[in-house]
């Protein structure tokens, strides 16, 4: 791979997002939408439903990232002047996504820095090093989560022929993860098991929280807040005894022992969509 090429796309790719009229339309509504929440629920204590709007809409913003990242190009056909500078694939797609994930990183950035912020003008006070680094934590997992809807979408721009198609993936891709992933899981459940929630069986939750761990937003919530499912219409909301990463009882090292699989999962995904990108691309007639 060329770096230097790596580097330029990818540059290129982030300036390209910052700029673009529906990305700023969705970080403003977004980071709005968080600074209002805690202003007006109290900051830090009212937490869980901060984590919620971010694991329930926030997804939007990677699907918006990665929806075009290819198919634009390709429809403009200054994906085929690129690939004859010459260019390799590998590059472009390593770039691209690059760019993707440093946008995101200020994404995230930019909502800690709105979460601090809050705190420190409700309660007039600087936070602590620990709760800060908790915090730091809390982003790297929201990154990783991101990343997982911004690499689908990615893999969408790739996969689709316009970016209506791209894009109309990536929203039904969220709303049956995030949005509507419970009702689902309820759904599948009783046809697997049975039952119904109204019987109360073990069966029926065992069932329900085996089907859970296909879902992205349920490994986000155990890390973060240790409950099962934040979607509407789930059943999983019933705390653990530990209360995820953000838990003060617990250090975060035994925390991260103690989620390790969840962990585990949020970094391989992105990976595997990544992996699907490069062979879809590289299999493409352009």
């Amino acid at each position: 791979m060329d770096k230097d090429r790596i580097l330029t796309i990818a540059q290129k790719e982030f300036s390209d997002k910052l700029y673009e009229p529906s990305f700023i339309v969705l970080m403003v509504i977004f980071m709005g939408t968080i600074f209002v929440y805690l202003q007006s629920h109290g900051g830090g204590n009212n937490f869980y439903d901060v984590v919620k709007v971010i694991a329930v809409f926030f997804p939007l913003i990677g699907i918006a990232l990665g929806y075009d990242g290819i198919i634009k190009e390709k429809n403009s056909k200054s994906l085929n002047v690129l690939l004859t500078n010459p260019v390799f694939r590998d590059n472009i797609i390593t770039g691209k996504f690059l760019g993707i994930s440093i946008t995101l990183t200020l994404v995230v950035f930019l909502s800690l820095v709105i979460i601090a912020a809050s705190d420190f003008l409700i309660s007039g006070k600087i936070a602590q090093f620990d709760s800060l680094l908790r915090l730091m934590v809390f982003g790297i997992f929201t990154f990783l989560y991101l990343l997982v809807f911004a690499s689908c979408g990615f893999f969408a721009s790739i996969w689709c022929k316009t970016e209506i198609e791209s894009l109309t993936f990536g929203v039904l891709v969220w709303i049956n993860m995030c949005f509507a992933f419970g009702s689902t899981i309820m759904m599948l459940t009783s046809l697997i098991s049975g039952q119904s929630a109204f019987d109360m069986t073990e069966k029926f939750f065992s069932t329900g929280s085996l089907l859970q761990n296909i879902s992205p937003l349920h490994h986000f919530c155990k890390v973060t807040i240790g409950v099962q499912d934040l979607s509407y219409g789930g059943f999983g909301l019933v705390s653990e005894d530990i209360r995820g990463l953000l838990d003060t009882r617990y250090s975060l090292s035994y925390l991260i022992e103690y989620y390790w699989q969840n962990v585990i999962i949020l970094l391989i995904l992105p990976l595997l969509f990544l992996a699907a990108s490069y062979i879809s691309f590289l299999r493409d007639d352009i």
